[in-house]
């Protein structure tokens, strides 16, 4: 007989971005590295992995010891996860208990409000101000309470674009300390505009920092993401941890790219060039838009939701793949992943040809 769960059963899922012709299509709907790794760079990266890299159990010490000297923090502070979802998993695992309560920027990356089902804590929202588009502190500060176990801060965020000043994030931290919550950063589109929040952890002890190698690196298909907070509290989440934090091939192409920084670089200025450029356009088209400034990610309204569906199946017959579908009051938006100026052209030609139909 199975023992399955029924609030677990209850729950409604769907795995997304199946059936991508990732050889042929233009990849614009997850916030990946829009453009390929060139083939010189390819065979560099080959080129690390030893014969033990395949047949030797995963060794994470060079990637812990690379990430301390780049943070300039101690190894102690550091847990490396498969991606920042992981580590997300971690927390509600091993802090939370049902009928907790997190509260969380919201529109937001979806996992943070489905481990709350999982785990049967209540997800409230911390909402932007529809007309501003920019978050509204005072639902955050209505709703903390003695059971608020996590304040998830995404910084920068996606798909509603905004970005905290350092200030703000120390006073959002001295709210939840005052509370007994910690305070969670997920700086995970870190490197395209946003200010640091790392120097945080020195100052309170109810402070958590992710980010992982998915964005600025281009490298998603790692799935490789690391938590800093301070000692003790890494101490105890570690104890979560499996046989080894990921794979061998994974960690050594994610401590090469952080030993060589300007391949993010790179990708970075890339984007740039693109968000530059895509803006303009839309701007000429007299479309509003929203965002690209702090991540690789840019928000295109359109007149309707049923314009924001259609788009999205329009493209995905041309294999261009972008993402819709968002919640109210954002189910008439279309979001697009940012990337260099040569595939910004691609879909904006594709784009005006449809738009000029609807």
């Amino acid at each position: 007989m199975m023992h399955f769960k029924p609030h677990i059963q209850k729950m409604s899922r769907y795995q997304t971005s199946l059936g991508r012709d990732l050889d042929h299509g233009i990849r614009l709907d997850r916030n990946e590295k829009v453009s390929p790794f060139s083939e010189e760079l390819m065979k560099k990266v080959w080129g690390i992995f030893k014969n033990y890299s395949l047949s030797a159990s995963p060794e994470a010490a060079g990637l812990y010891q690379t990430i301390a000297e780049y943070l300039q923090v101690e190894k102690n502070q550091i847990y490396i996860s498969n991606g920042i979802t992981e580590g997300i998993r971690f927390l509600y695992d091993l802090c939370t208990v049902p009928n907790d309560n997190v509260i969380c920027l919201d529109p937001t990356y979806p996992m943070y409000k489905i481990y709350a089902e999982m785990y049967q804590v209540e997800y409230r929202k911390f909402t932007y101000n529809p007309n501003t588009l920019k978050p509204d502190l005072k639902t955050l500060t209505s709703q903390i309470d003695s059971k608020t176990k996590f304040v998830f801060i995404p910084n920068p965020n996606l798909p509603v674009e905004s970005c905290f000043s350092i200030n703000e994030i120390e006073e959002m931290a001295e709210i939840c300390k005052k509370n007994g919550t910690y305070l969670v950063v997920d700086e995970a589109y870190y490197y395209f505009g946003s200010p640091a929040a790392l120097d945080l952890i020195k100052k309170f002890d109810n402070f958590i920092l992710f980010r992982t190698f998915s964005k600025a690196y281009g490298l998603a298909g790692l799935r490789i993401g690391y938590m800093v907070s301070n000692a003790r509290f890494i101490e105890y989440i570690s104890k979560s941890r499996s046989i080894v934090e990921s794979n061998s091939l994974s960690m050594q192409i994610a401590e090469y790219f952080l030993k060589n920084p300007e391949i993010r670089n790179q990708h970075v200025k890339e984007v740039k060039e693109g968000q530059n450029w895509i803006r303009s356009e839309l701007e000429r088209m007299g479309l509003k838009w929203h965002g690209g400034e702090y991540t690789n990610g840019l928000l295109i309204f359109l007149k309707s939701k049923k314009a924001a569906e259609e788009a999205v199946a329009h493209f995905k017959e041309k294999k261009i793949y972008i993402r819709g579908a968002f919640e109210a009051p954002y189910e008439s938006t279309i979001r697009i992943s940012i990337g260099g100026v040569p595939y910004m052209k691609a879909f904006l030609k594709e784009f005006e040809d449809w738009h000029k139909k609807v």
